[in-house]
């Protein structure tokens, strides 16, 4: 079963357990913004030595298809725009890379579905595949970083394979109210220049509910938790010692009201937007964090 009445799953619910009905195709638009002004360390906000100022858009093209009657596949492939500047010690640098990212493909299949059961439960499986580059250099640098190239975190890929297990849940309250939970967890081998991005567990919470046939309204709690990093060998020591640029590691928690509109009362087109708020907080080290992003998505079901 993949959709119910008008109700849409939440934004970042990752559908919960729901799939594409058998032969049908949807194709959306995710587009996430952030920007990354803000150093932490454990739970404290500290001072930002670096003065890092970092803004990030990632826009993801979504095809799901459904293959079986309980199963489908979909695949991600994110497009990646990363702007940033630091001042390290005399030094200003800035970064501007843009580009394809590491594409996605993942199955999902219907363990207990919702019309014998009243919920719905579904596990998935899938890889990340090292589609981004991971060569970007400095568009501008200080002189001591001529020949480098940019950190790990901020370049489009990793350098290698990734491995995801996950399972949904999602059920109907009444015909105009559901909940989605999903989680994830990512196996994480060590990327490109011996980089460690450290292995990722990923939990999703949400309800939405119709208020006409035409608008949604929801609300979610999403958490991620990242083992510590090891930035291995992707820059020259001094440099690595100073810099601001780290993949995240820790734990955070968002909060994320959003809407929804369906211009024609049915979920074949949806439009929605959500911002998610940081909510809570326990970082592994001295690292930036947004305090907010923004979501917006497309979707249309043929």
């Amino acid at each position: 079963m993949a959709m119910h009445a008008q109700v849409i799953p939440g934004i970042n619910s990752k559908a919960g357990a729901m799939v594409v009905p058998e032969g049908k195709v949807v194709i959306g638009l995710k587009r996430i913004y952030f920007k990354r002004e803000s150093m932490f360390d454990g739970t404290d906000e500290v001072t930002n030595r670096e003065n890092l100022d970092a803004k990030a858009s990632v826009t993801l093209l979504v095809l799901r298809y459904g293959v079986a009657k309980n199963t489908d596949i979909r695949v991600m492939i994110p497009y990646k725009q990363i702007e940033a500047t630091a001042k390290l010690g005399p030094n200003d640098v800035a970064i501007d890379n843009s580009g394809v990212g590491d594409i996605v493909v993942m199955g999902k299949y219907v363990l207990r579905d919702m019309a014998a059961y009243g919920y719905q439960v579904a596990v998935e499986a899938g890889v990340k595949l090292p589609t981004g580059s991971t060569d970007s250099d400095f568009k501008k640098a200080p002189s001591f970083a001529q020949g480098v190239h940019t950190p790990m975190p901020t370049q489009m890929g990793t350098g290698a394979a990734e491995y995801k297990a996950g399972i949904g849940y999602s059920q109907m309250i009444d015909s105009t109210w559901r909940v989605d939970a999903h989680t994830m967890y990512t196996y994480r081998p060590k990327a490109e220049h011996d980089y460690d991005f450290g292995d990722e567990w990923t939990v999703d919470l949400g309800t939405t509910k119709a208020l006409s046939d035409k608008f949604n309204i929801g609300i979610e709690y999403n958490f991620k938790y990242n083992s510590k990093t090891d930035m291995g060998n992707d820059t020259n020591p001094m440099l690595r010692s100073k810099l601001p640029f780290k993949a995240f590691s820790g734990n955070a928690g968002y909060i994320t009201p959003q809407i929804e509109y369906l211009p024609f009362g049915k979920p074949k087109i949806h439009v929605g937007v959500g911002v998610s708020f940081l909510a809570h907080y326990n970082l592994k080290e001295y690292q930036p964090l947004e305090k907010s992003r923004v979501v917006a998505r497309v979707g249309y079901l043929f």
